[in-house]
């Protein structure tokens, strides 16, 4: 290993990870030291492996892509686990593979097994699969009882047997399992597995609430290091003592954001994370290199910087070198631990973008705790909301009556629009705005129009486009779209039959939820077989005036919302706990 090069393997995860804001390179000598290293030292900063996330099938299949895996198959350990601070993917390891000593640290294990799921999607090679599964195991038996992870297994006696957030470690191991337990991707794994990681990151999660530090009574953040067996805050090397810790807790709250059914201890935990993170802001001071050395000077438009490291009792930034001495001001620790460890970061903005994401797609808590979250409808004319004194009634306003009062139904459907002019008018943007939790999308009824009316799309081309871009926008904000068909038309031939003439759309879309991997209630098949099943004259009785085929008076609306809520909570088993 080169000199210093465990120092730095901080700020190269650092420049791995500049869209998070660990540091500022202009300010930053340790990320300065990391450039002027890389280019003699390639070997030592592990790959970005989000570089390979996209590659196509073809590449894997290809030599370069054989190669590449054929290296990070000669690095896994006996146990399963990868080394750290390397490039396995450079060349191949020829040394006894029994010396190899594997980690969760620094981005270690979690990326190789990544581009190995990768790459068996792409190949079908089994050496692929079961080094793959040999990683997932180990993954599994390091768990501690208690739920944390320790930052290499077996752990052994010196600090890397704590459980560890230190630079992330247990957040991107979770993050890992539960992508294995719960994406298309990793459909791969057995389902005792697959079933397995959604319980290890249940336990995970309950060991992140149980560590959270009380102080005063009050609840704030995390140590980067607690203890296995009774979770209290736990120092690491010499200069890294127990605190509250600025940059790992970061990590451990868009963790906790990120989940998709908060109960009220997470809730209560992120609340509190949020606050302290308010609170520990830096305000008035900037990091600056002068003559080669770190500098904190006041600048009054600086904008806030968080401490790495913050003292539990005070809640004061704290220093240390490699004596161990805990110092208040930057300036008292030896030049080399000053340079070369990030000691302020702009960690607590993305916990303030995250935080208002989150707060504003989980409105609160009910009286029993338990959140409340948003529920968007959008859609047309069967589906909108009318006034009292009218006939008309749209299946959205009956949704509400099917939840308890943890769910939020916000029906934004409008009269008259396809999926072309819900964009058009802005009215989609608008319940993007609403940070929903989920989106339940019907269109179908005015796409359907003659080629010559604005509000018209083909069911071959434009609607599958627009229906893909409602897909899309969703999930970037992190919610999730539930397609619902376009129920029939209440229209019906000489022999009795249903003239079914909106099928092209209703296949269409769920064409389009097959292909995105989105639920889909197909509300025209049972609408259609409801409607057969009563008949020309019975089906007339849910109409909102007679000779009107396609709206509904409240009888009819009430029926579609009963068939659509017959197929929601299958598509989200978990909501079950949300209804009447």
């Amino acid at each position: 290993m080169l000199p210093g090069s465990r120092a730095m393997c901080s700020f190269a995860k650092q420049i791995k990870h500049l869209p998070m804001m660990y540091c500022r390179l202009q300010t930053c000598l340790g990320c300065i030291l990391v450039f002027a290293i890389a280019g003699v030292a390639g070997a030592f900063a592990a790959p970005a492996w989000r570089d390979y996330a996209n590659k196509p099938d073809g590449w894997y299949r290809g030599a370069e892509g054989r190669r590449i895996t054929e290296h990070i198959l000669s690095w896994q350990s006996p146990l399963g686990s990868w080394p750290k601070n390397l490039d396995t993917t450079a060349k191949p390891f020829e040394g006894d593979a029994k010396t190899i000593k594997g980690t969760f640290d620094n981005g270690a294990t979690t990326g190789e097994l990544r581009f190995l799921a990768r790459a068996f999607r792409a190949t079908n090679d089994r050496r692929y699969e079961q080094s793959f599964l040999k990683g997932v195991d180990h993954i599994f038996v390091a768990q501690y009882p208690i739920g944390g992870w320790p930052q290499s297994y077996p752990p052994g006696n010196q600090y890397p047997r704590h459980i560890t957030f230190n630079d992330d470690a247990m957040v991107r191991l979770m993050e890992l399992l539960r992508e294995i337990a719960t994406s298309a991707e990793y459909g791969f794994v057995d389902s005792t597995r697959r079933e397995t990681a959604q319980e290890k990151f249940d336990r995970g999660i309950q060991c992140i609430l149980k560590c959270q530090i009380l102080v005063n009574g009050k609840v704030t953040v995390w140590c980067a290091q607690h203890d296995e067996v009774d979770c209290r805050p736990r120092p690491a090397r010499s200069f890294e003592l127990v605190s509250l810790s600025g940059a790992e807790s970061a990590g451990i709250l868009r963790l906790l954001m990120s989940l998709d059914r908060p109960g009220p201890e997470v809730i209560r935990a992120v609340n509190a994370g949020a606050e302290w993170f308010e609170s520990a802001k830096l305000a008035g001071i900037r990091q600056r290199i002068v003559d080669g050395d770190k500098r904190i000077v006041q600048d009054a438009n600086a904008p806030p910087l968080w401490a790495r490291f913050y003292e539990i009792e005070s809640n004061r930034p704290i220093f240390s070198g490699r004596d161990g001495v805990k110092k208040y001001d930057i300036a008292g620790i030896e030049s080399e631990r000053r340079n070369g460890y990030a000691w302020y970061g702009a960690w607590g903005e993305q916990v303030a973008v995250s935080y208002a994401n989150w707060k504003a797609k989980w409105a609160g808590t009910n009286a029993a705790g338990a959140p409340i979250f948003r529920l968007v409808i959008v859609g047309d004319s069967t589906v909108c909301n009318y006034p009292e004194n009218e006939p008309t009634r749209g299946w959205g306003q009956f949704i509400q009556g099917f939840f308890n009062e943890s769910v939020r139904v916000v029906n934004l459907a409008k009269s008259g629009r396809s999926t072309k002019t819900f964009i058009d008018e802005g009215l989609w943007q608008k319940a993007l705005n609403d940070k929903p939790a989920f989106i339940l999308i019907q269109f179908g009824h005015n796409d359907s129009h003659g080629p010559d009316r604005p509000e018209s799309t083909d069911a071959a081309t434009s609607y599958r486009t627009y229906l893909r871009r409602y897909l899309d926008d969703a999930r970037a904000i992190g919610a999730t779209p539930i397609l619902v068909t376009p129920m029939c038309r209440r229209v019906f031939r000489p022999d009795g039959k249903l003239d079914d003439a909106l099928s092209p759309y209703a296949n269409a879309m769920k064409e389009v939820a097959a292909e995105k991997k989105v639920g889909a209630i197909d509300l025209h098949k049972t609408s259609g077989e409801l409607f057969q099943k009563l008949g020309e004259a019975g089906s007339a009785e849910m109409a909102n005036k007679p000779g009107d085929r396609t709206h509904f008076n409240e009888k009819g609306a009430r029926a579609m919302a009963e068939l659509v809520m017959s197929e929601l909570p299958g598509l989200v088993p978990w909501l079950r706990s949300y209804l009447k």
